[in-house]
């Protein structure tokens, strides 16, 4: 449990510990230790890093009373897809606000989140610009409906969602106590980079000797440190937690391309050839970004990240499907991964 004062509401729905599996072919390709955690398989319809950072945010919600919860994103949202998933195990309602028309046919995460029961109110492109205004009138319209709303800002993105890589930091001290590697190095996608700053909390609280790095896929790099000071400087205030933001935040920069939801051939092609090498699925828009990015700076400098580096799966599998198109033709050429 994450240590704090007062202490924090927490619902815990996530199957953990997730394991850590070396991949050995990048590995033996690299001439160093390449190990991946499996926050991918933190279950809930494997719903990665934000389900860890859900079981804060919904154990608040549940401790203000709440009975709906809303929160916003692209309709490819995988945080919007957890939310209607935790709603649905715990018998609660959700509204999503997805960026985008209504499509002729639900895919990927949609899909899931329309099965599971989620409503979804379609945001254009100048709605997006004030989707605070947004969220705060379908919250008013859940209040006069007699319910009681609780609103998650875009990917969980807050101070208390970034607990959720707290405890996913002292759990991996705890991995590496039990005998997991003592890593040089711990690498994680950064989109805010929330899941770096609990990381880096954790390292604090529990004795993590590896150097956390983010890998930023959409926002440019100052903009990702400045919000990593702040949630560390929220969490100590509001929470107590003995932790201030080091003097350098690591970021592995300049791989997020021409834009967050934008795809390039690269990732997919790194999508296909992890998943050809180590029968892992990495997600074109987030993971395989971060983790392309994280490769190449290795094989630029083979010492740059230490002897042992673990890389934190944080899901998003469910995104390759809308994408099954240029993945298919990409599928269909010859020679892409050696043998």
């Amino acid at each position: 449990m994450v240590t704090a004062a007062p202490p924090v509401p927490r619902v815990e729905l996530a199957y953990v510990p997730t394991p850590l599996g070396r991949l050995e072919r990048l590995s033996r390709e690299l001439g160093i230790e390449l190990w991946v955690k499996r926050d991918d398989l933190t279950g809930l319809l494997e719903t990665g890093n934000k389900i860890r950072k859900l079981e804060f945010l919904v154990g608040e919600a549940l401790a203000a009373g709440a009975d709906t919860l809303i929160t916003c994103g692209t309709l490819q949202s995988n945080c919007a897809r957890a939310v209607a998933a935790v709603a649905a195990r715990l018998g609660l309602r959700a509204v999503l606000a997805l960026k985008g028309e209504p499509p002729e046919t639900y895919d990927g995460n949609l899909l899931l989140a329309r099965l599971l029961g989620a409503e979804v109110r379609y945001v254009s492109d100048g709605e997006w610009e004030g989707i605070d205004g947004v969220l705060a009138d379908l919250a008013a319209r859940v209040r006069a409906d007699g319910r009681v709303p609780y609103v998650i800002p875009e990917s969980g993105a807050t101070v208390t969602g970034a607990l959720g890589y707290v405890a996913c930091g002292q759990e991996l001290a705890q991995q590496i106590e039990h005998g997991a590697p003592d890593f040089d190095t711990v690498a994680v996608t950064a989109f805010s980079g929330g899941s770096q700053a609990g990381l880096l909390m954790a390292r604090q609280l529990f004795g993590l000797r590896a150097e956390i790095i983010g890998v930023p896929v959409a926002w440019e790099a100052a903009r990702v440190r400045t919000y990593i000071r702040e949630l560390i400087a929220a969490a100590r205030s509001r929470y107590g937690l003995g932790v201030e933001a080091p003097e350098e935040i690591r970021l592995l920069d300049g791989y997020q391309g021409p834009g967050r939801a934008s795809v390039r051939a690269e990732e997919l092609e790194i999508v296909v050839r992890v998943a050809r090498l180590e029968g892992i699925l990495l997600d074109p828009v987030y993971t395989a970004k971060a983790f392309g990015g994280l490769l190449d700076h290795i094989r630029r400098d083979r010492r740059a990240l230490g002897e042992r580096v673990c890389f934190i799966h944080t899901g998003g599998i469910f995104s390759l499907f809308p994408f099954r198109r240029p993945l298919s033709r990409l599928l269909d050429e010859s020679g892409l991964v050696e043998s």
